[in-house]
């Protein structure tokens, strides 16, 4: 019922930001006009399809180029709407950031164009700033271009149940899960073996029921002498096998009864042959019985030297002390074994991790406005994913139902042309 109330809640707010994101959208096309000459509600288009900027005469048509090479500005000059040679104009261009970071690009004549001296890398969302001067003309445009980009009020985060929290260190921890069963302890476990064969004349034990060490557990008639002997517990534990009966024959070498001290009990994890090479001795397990919720951590203490031709799986094995009974002989379990543990600089929640075009992204938020940070991610567990690049330590990210944030972008239809 939880789940579906959830649910429901967010395809409700979803609704709602369909309103907003209408109204943003329409505020973002008007944020593209330019600024020093008129200005224009409609992005006007140049002869090589980049944005037109305009003041009387004069005007420059900003591309963005990236067949064959790294994204750059490529700027075209125009008097009178003829294109005029790139050397007469001197120009830069300030590309103001989501989070205040600014790029400031300066330019060179290429051929007949104006080339910009940096990469302009993704997203390809800022404000610009353009500085131009030509025959003794100084000129200024400001535009906006926003690419996976949207604002949301602070009421309308809260309702939506979008949890933000702040990039940063963490341990990440590469892990092994496997699948076993608990079985007894063999370096705490006996089988009574009576010293002579003989006929059984008592036997005082149950399979269950407990042994103290020392205590009688059968009786014997030996066939040699005829006289009846003690069979004793050399452990205190558990009778878990009995396979003699009064009056029963006792034969020689074969035990009558098994005891096990079940305060301490094995595991054996059955390790897929893909993972098998990756195991050492020593590395640490935490065994989980999730029907009963139980949990215990131990270590690796036995790697089997050959592998299962049925199951194609090898055996790791680790002790877990069972004092308390919770963990019954036969049950199955799941293992967990700890591989590699890193501590890294800057890691966000796994669950943050979402896709914007081919890109791995998480929605960084400042102050209302959330945007898009491109990441690439290194180690991964369930809990947290690595940042390698992409995102700065203490950015401020969306976590929990950020899949609402990404659902507003795209109903913004905040992107630009390539």
């Amino acid at each position: 019922m939880k789940t579906f109330q959830v649910a429901t809640v967010s395809i409700l707010y979803l609704i709602l930001l369909g309103v907003s994101a209408c109204d943003q959208a329409a505020d973002h096309e008007k944020g593209h006009g330019e600024h020093g000459g008129a200005h224009h509600d409609a992005e006007e288009k140049g002869p090589h399809g980049g944005r037109l900027l305009r003041d009387r005469e004069f005007s420059l048509e900003m591309t963005i180029f990236e067949r064959g090479v790294p994204p750059e500005f490529r700027v075209y000059a125009f008097e009178n709407d003829n294109q005029i040679d790139p050397a007469s104009v001197s120009l830069t261009a300030e590309l103001h950031r989501f989070g205040g970071i600014v790029d400031k690009i300066s330019f060179s004549k290429v051929e007949d164009y104006l080339r910009g001296d940096q990469e302009i890398y993704e997203p390809h969302s800022f404000d610009v700033k353009v500085s131009a001067s030509s025959n003794g003309a100084d000129r200024h445009w400001e535009y906006s271009s926003y690419e996976g980009r949207t604002e949301i009020s602070d009421e309308a985060l809260k309702n939506s149940g979008v949890v933000i929290e702040v990039a940063g260190p963490a341990t990440i921890k590469r892990t092994i899960k496997a699948y076993g069963t608990i079985v007894p302890n063999e370096e705490r476990l006996s089988e009574i073996v009576p010293r002579f064969p003989g006929v059984v004349r008592d036997v005082r034990k149950r399979v269950g029921e407990t042994a103290e060490k020392d205590e009688i557990l059968a009786v014997v008639e030996s066939n040699e002498s005829l006289q009846r002997y003690e069979v004793r517990s050399p452990l205190r534990g558990t009778v878990v096998r009995r396979s003699i009966a009064p009056g029963g024959y006792a034969k020689e070498g074969e035990a009558i009864l098994t005891v096990a001290d079940l305060s301490s009990v094995w595991v054996d994890l059955h390790i897929a042959r893909r993972d098998a090479s990756q195991l050492q001795l020593q590395q640490k397990v935490l065994i989980s019985d999730e029907v009963a919720d139980h949990h215990a951590e131990s270590n690796v203490a036995y790697i089997a030297p050959f592998g299962s031709e049925s199951t194609q799986t090898v055996i790791a094995r680790t002790a877990i002390p069972n004092a308390d009974g919770n963990w019954k002989i036969g049950f199955f379990v799941g293992g967990e074994i700890l591989v590699e543990e890193k501590t890294v600089p800057i890691a966000v929640r796994a669950n943050a991790i979402q896709t914007f075009r081919d890109w791995d992204v998480v929605f960084l938020r400042d102050r209302n406005l959330f945007e898009i940070g491109i990441v690439e991610l290194g180690l991964r567990d369930n809990e947290w994913a690595e940042v390698v690049s992409g995102i700065k330590a203490g950015q401020r990210y969306a976590t929990e139902h950020s899949f609402i944030i990404k659902a507003d972008i795209g109903k913004s239809g905040a992107s630009h042309d390539h």
